[in-house]
């Protein structure tokens, strides 16, 4: 990788020391050996993400567009073990509010409240607000607090997981997904950079995400917020949320094989790219961070 003069980082996640791994067009990633969690310097951006408008409906519009159904039936599974008889739900970076408004149809048995910088219109039986969960005042505690890709997009993650369990009920739960980077679209994105194939890293480690999560690291960070780790799902991206990217018609469709192909493998040997972790939160926890 060559010598590079520049200043150490720590682990957002441990706070341990971490290597510089690799200049990027857009950034400069970072890594932990300690908990195996990759990272961005967020100085190195040029351009931060404000997350307008503009980001929902241009950057993923394609997953906003297309649910991903199998997961909000893994975290609607995940509300009812929980055994109570009307549970309240706060969804973190709600969106458009589509994972609330499924739960809404399911169930008329919960209490749905929904957070995001995103503006959502009133709804009859789910409560949004729109701000951010620091300077956001709640008037109670939840029983289950979801955030589906959110904590990839967040630079401190320990206040913010911190934040979360504060908000959460004893014995509640919190509910996580994010991306895997011990998947093996990730593993062959990182392999084709080392080989002179850019593009598919670039796009995996672009700015939007700091965070790039291996399964220790996620449960590194829940523990140390007095979160025990209760379930595990891994579950892979649907290709046609996937943004390809702008070029020909020929080059979109060797990038779409390459996806297929990749995900088939991924099915194989069990390592897909989008990870979600239970947690529950004990009366007696206290934070070790």
């Amino acid at each position: 990788m060559g010598t590079v003069d520049i200043n150490e980082l720590s682990c957002p996640v441990c706070s341990c020391t971490g290597e510089y791994y690799r200049k990027l067009k857009e950034l400069t990633l970072w890594y932990c050996k300690h908990c195996t969690h990759r990272f961005t310097d967020v100085d190195s951006i040029n351009n931060k993400e404000q997350y307008s408008e503009e980001y929902y409906e241009q950057k993923h519009s394609n997953w906003f567009n297309h649910p991903n159904l199998s997961l909000f039936d893994y975290v609607y599974s995940q509300i009812k073990s929980l055994g109570h008889k009307d549970p309240s739900v706060l969804d973190v970076g709600c969106g458009n509010g589509d994972f609330l408004r499924y739960l809404q149809r399911k169930s008329n048995h919960l209490q749905l409240y929904g957070i995001d910088y995103h503006y959502n219109k009133p709804h009859k039986a789910i409560k949004f607000f729109c701000g951010d969960i620091y300077n956001t005042d709640f008037d109670e505690k939840f029983d289950v607090i979801v955030n589906l890709a959110v904590i990839e997009h967040v630079w401190d993650i320990k206040s913010y997981m911190q934040r979360l369990s504060q908000l959460c009920n004893d014995d509640g739960l919190v509910i996580t997904m994010t991306v895997n980077d011990n998947s093996l679209v990730y593993i062959t994105s990182r392999m084709m950079y080392s080989i002179g194939l850019k593009t598919p890293m670039e796009r995996l480690y672009e700015k939007h995400h700091l965070n790039h999560f291996s399964s220790s690291s996620l449960e590194y960070l829940h523990m140390h917020a007095g979160l025990d780790v209760t379930d595990r799902y891994l579950t892979q991206l649907p290709l046609k949320v996937v943004d390809m990217p702008d070029s020909n018609l020929l080059i979109t469709l060797i990038y779409k094989i390459a996806l297929m192909v990749l995900f088939s493998f991924e099915r194989v040997f069990k390592q897909p790219i989008l990870q979600t972790i239970t947690t529950k939160k004990s009366e007696s926890s206290k934070y070790l961070a």
